[in-house]
């Protein structure tokens, strides 16, 4: 119990409730990082006893560690591939291969910058407002990007609407709405998603190797922690 004693529960909580297996999946540098700060607290309380025979040294080590982890988690800005994969922005074969669902179970924060891989001699980038979003209105975008390496930053928290300004792609599908987080709900591990009348069907879950990586984590604490 000697972690438990020392270790503030406020920070397991936060950590687990805010982090999702999502953002280590979309950031393996930060995937790797984690899981090396938590292989070197375990190896120092299983393999060192003098460091078990001084409580409070143990403590700083191990609350550090944590704590330098959950600063990068929250602070680091991200490049997120749109749809997860260069061949997504296109007009989605079924509801199922909506960029919508894709966007409503990950997570973007303020500085995140998305990226669109596409042929800029046969579509483009609108960013619109909500209105031209629902309209697929494609005459009086907010920015228009067509050079087929497109890279837009999120600068603020709240919604971002884009849409294809190839004729006709709006219509059948080929649009994207994300919603970034404010500063408070990353810090509260709220994440908010769009309503139910712009999404066009259930999110999909994240991966199998996403979900590893937050089960691994839970795995090694319990084994520290008890």
């Amino acid at each position: 119990r000697l972690v438990s004693n020392y270790l503030p529960t406020q920070i397991l909580t936060f950590y687990i409730n805010t982090v999702s297996p999502w953002t280590c999946y979309s950031n393996p540098q930060l995937a790797f990082l984690s899981l090396f700060v938590i292989a070197i607290s375990f190896t120092c309380l299983l393999f060192s006893r003098t460091l078990i025979s001084h409580g409070y040294f143990l403590k700083k080590a191990i609350t550090s560690s944590f704590l330098f982890f959950l600063f990068l988690s929250f602070t680091e800005a991200k490049e997120i591939l749109v749809g997860g994969k260069t061949d997504a922005w296109k007009i989605p074969s079924s509801e199922s291969d909506s960029l919508n669902r894709w966007a409503e179970k990950s997570r973007f924060r303020i500085g995140d910058s998305l990226v669109w891989k596409y042929d800029g001699g046969k579509d483009s980038v609108l960013q619109v407002t909500k209105e031209a979003y629902a309209s697929c209105n494609t005459s009086n975008s907010i920015a228009e990007y067509k050079d087929g390496n497109t890279k837009v930053k999120l600068d603020r928290s709240g919604p971002f609407y884009f849409i294809s300004g190839a004729k006709g792609h709006c219509e059948q599908g080929q649009k994207l709405h994300v919603v970034v987080l404010s500063q408070k709900h990353r810090y509260t591990g709220i994440s908010p998603a769009p309503s139910l009348a712009e999404i066009d069907g259930p999110a999909i879950a994240p991966t199998s190797s996403a979900a590893g990586l937050k089960a691994g984590f839970l795995v090694t604490l319990g084994v520290v922690v008890f």
